[in-house]
C-alpha cells in the first residue's frame, strides 16, 4: 500500500530559503542596535574628557569674559568723572595730620615748660611777688607750690604765701603767714585741638593778720581751655572763673567777683618762651565794678627739668578790686617731674 506524504512532511528548497532568510532577519535586528550602542561608546561627543574639555571651556571662557568686561565696563563708568578730584582727598588727610601733629606737638611743648594750665604733669615752684597798688601800699609776696598728678586726668595743687605789707605813712606793716590756696582740677575734653579742665580752688582764712588775708572761706570753681595756634606758634588759653565767700569773719566784706583771662603762651626754640596775657576783674559787690591788668612773660628752660621766669605787668584801669594793681614784677623758679 503507498503511504501519501503531505507537502509539510519534508521542506521543500523554497521553504528552506524562506526559514533561513527570516531568522537572518530577526538575527540582525537583535544584534545591530548592541553593536550601534558599543560604537556610540566610543564617539568623540560622548566620551569621558573630550566632552568635558573643549566645547564648555570654550563657551565658559568667553561667558567669563563677557561678564568681566560688563562688570568692569560698569565700574569704570562711573570713577571716571572721579579721576581728577582724587588727588585731593588724598592731600586732605595728609594736611589734616600734619596739622594735627603741630598742635599736639604746641601743647607738649608748653606743657613741658611749665606754663600749659590744661596739663597734667608734676611741678614744684618758687616765686617773688613786689605789687605796687592804687591806694599808695605795696605788697611783696613769697609763694611755695606744688601741683602733683592724680592718675592721668586729675591734678591737685597747693601754695602757701607769704607776705610782708607795706603800708603808707602812719599805718604799721605787717608780715607773715597768707591764706592758703588749694586746687582740684580734672581734664573733661582732650583733643590734639581743645583740652579743657574744669576745677575749683579752695581758698582758706589762714592769714596770720588781717591786713594779710579776706579773713573769709572762699571757693573759686572755674574752667580752663588750651586752643592750638600753629599758625602763630601759640597756645590760647582762655579761664574763666568766679570766686565767691561761703564763711569766715563776719565782720569782713564779702567776696563776689569773677575773673576772665586769656593767656597766649608762645614756646620759642627749644629753650624760650613768652606769655602775654590780660586779665578782667568784675567785683559784683560794687556794681560790677572793673578792673583791667595786661601781664608779660619771658622765660628759659634749664636741662630737662629746671625752668626760670620773668613776668611784668601793668594795671590798666580800675581801684578797690579784688586783683587791681598799679604795677608788679614777679620772678620764679620751676622745678618739673
Amino acid at each position: 500500500m503507498k503511504r501519501n506524504v503531505s507537502t509539510w512532511s519534508r521542506p521543500s528548497g523554497w521553504q528552506v530559503l524562506v526559514s533561513l532568510g527570516i531568522f537572518i532577519f530577526f538575527s540582525c535586528m537583535t544584534v545591530w542596535p548592541v553593536r550601534a550602542q558599543d560604537l556610540d561608546l566610543d564617539l568623540p561627543e560622548e566620551s569621558g574628557l573630550a566632552n568635558a574639555q573643549p566645547p564648555p571651556l570654550a563657551l565658559t571662557n568667553s561667558a567669563t569674559k563677557a561678564r568681566s568686561e560688563e562688570a568692569s565696563g560698569a565700574e569704570v563708568a562711573p570713577e571716571a568723572p572721579q579721576d581728577i578730584p582724587q588727588v585731593e582727598p588724598r592731600r586732605r588727610p595728609l594736611r589734616e595730620a600734619l596739622a594735627t601733629m603741630a598742635d599736639r606737638l604746641l601743647k607738649l611743648r608748653t606743657g613741658d615748660l611749665g606754663i600749659n594750665g590744661t596739663a597734667i604733669v608734676g611741678r614744684a615752684q618758687l616765686s617773688t611777688e613786689y605789687r605796687d597798688r592804687r591806694d599808695g601800699s605795696a605788697q611783696l609776696e613769697h609763694v611755695a607750690s606744688v601741683a602733683v598728678p592724680i592718675g592721668s586726668r586729675l591734678l591737685f595743687r597747693a601754695d602757701v604765701p607769704h607776705r610782708f605789707d607795706f603800708h603808707p605813712t602812719g599805718r604799721s606793716s605787717q608780715s607773715g603767714l597768707g591764706d592758703i590756696f588749694f586746687r582740684v582740677g580734672g581734664q573733661v575734653w582732650k583733643t590734639p585741638a581743645l583740652t579743657v579742665l574744669a576745677g575749683t580752688d579752695i581758698i582758706l582764712p589762714s592769714a596770720s593778720h588781717s591786713d594779710l588775708g579776706r579773713g573769709k572761706y572762699q571757693v573759686g570753681p572755674g574752667v580752663h581751655l588750651a586752643i592750638p595756634l600753629a599758625g602763630l606758634n601759640s597756645v590760647m588759653q582762655p579761664v574763666v572763673q568766679h570766686i565767691v565767700s561761703i564763711g569766715g569773719d563776719p565782720s569782713r566784706r564779702d567776696v563776689n567777683y569773677s575773673r576772665v583771662r586769656i593767656g597766649f603762651d608762645s614756646p620759642w626754640r627749644q629753650d624760650w618762651w613768652t606769655t602775654i596775657e590780660p586779665n578782667l576783674f568784675i567785683d559784683w559787690t560794687q556794681k560790677s565794678k572793673t578792673a583791667m591788668n595786661l601781664e608779660f612773660e619771658i622765660g628759659r628752660k634749664l636741662g630737662d627739668h629746671f625752668r626760670l621766669w620773668l613776668r611784668p605787668a601793668v594795671g590798666l584801669w580800675g581801684a578797690g578790686v579784688p586783683g587791681a594793681y598799679d604795677w608788679f614784677t614777679q620772678v620764679g623758679a620751676r622745678y618739673m617731674f
